[in-house]
């Protein structure tokens, strides 16, 4: 479980309008204060950098016969602006873009709102704004102290925001699913020859259908029946007794559209990942 490798991470659950539940790993303090680390080391180190180049161009300039006081306020000037781009659009310009920055993404964080989903420039602006708040009175006091306050784990700037700060799942290939006990030939029959699933709809069957072990038989048929009529019925296909089994035969016959052949998953052996 997550708690047992990072006790300041947890876990929030964000329910969408069609009922479905993504769960979620918040991050806790200490990553995201490594992160934020990181994050600085990046950005003024390569600020450290370009004040050199800038720096080496005034003096090369002074030599040329322009004044040194000039070229040098140019130079201070331009560092400044440079300084300010480093304090307040770093963060702004990588989470807009991204939803993470490069010290985020190399601790596998990402910043989402509260309801799950990217965020945008104002977003990222007035998390980032209110940081200065977050840092009072020393070491980001106020912060931490509103990161532990609450579950999500939100400083000032996220509460006022509506954002939070998650930890990426790391990607890794599914099993296959499997269809078990194996398609009847009376339940191949009155299935359609061809069935195509739009992306939403194969991505949300399988959603489901990876789930259902965790989910109850209650929640399952209840799920299940929400979508089951419709599907049904734009694809032709006869609803059985059991709405779970329907979806999955209709995921199975989507899967292997196209085959001149039984679908395989009506010959495999039931596994981890099986449908019943």
């Amino acid at each position: 479980m997550a708690a047992a490798t990072s006790p300041l991470d947890t876990d929030v659950a964000i329910e969408t309008p069609e009922h479905i539940v993504f769960r979620h790993r918040v991050a806790g303090p200490a990553r995201r204060a490594l992160a934020y680390l990181l994050d600085l080391l990046v950005c003024y180190g390569v600020l450290l950098v370009v004040g050199v180049i800038v720096m080496l161009g005034v003096v090369g300039a002074s030599r040329f016969g322009e004044g040194v006081s000039a070229t040098m306020g140019a130079g201070i000037g331009l560092l400044l602006v440079l300084l300010f781009a480093a304090q307040w659009l770093w963060f702004v310009v990588w989470e807009a873009w991204k939803g993470t920055s490069l010290g985020k993404m190399a601790l596998g964080l990402r910043v989402v709102s509260t309801t799950g989903r990217p965020i945008g420039f104002a977003a990222a602006a007035l998390r980032n704004v209110l940081r200065a708040a977050d840092v009072l009175p020393v070491a980001y006091a106020v912060g931490v102290v509103s990161m532990l306050l609450g579950r999500r784990f939100q400083r000032l700037g996220d509460l006022v925001a509506g954002t939070m700060v998650i930890v990426t799942p790391r990607a890794r290939a599914a099993a296959p699913l499997r269809l078990w006990p194996p398609a009847e030939p009376v339940e191949l029959a009155a299935m359609p020859d061809e069935i195509r699933l739009d992306p939403e709809e194969r991505e949300a069957l399988e959603l489901f259908l990876r789930r259902r072990g965790t989910l109850g038989l209650a929640r399952e048929h209840e799920l299940a029946n929400m979508i089951v009529e419709p599907l049904a019925r734009r694809h032709g296909c006869p609803k059985s007794g059991d709405p779970v089994r329907t979806l999955a035969l209709l995921y199975d016959r989507a899967l292997n559209a196209g085959r001149g052949e039984a679908p395989p998953s009506s010959r495999m052996s039931g596994g981890p990942y099986s449908w019943r």
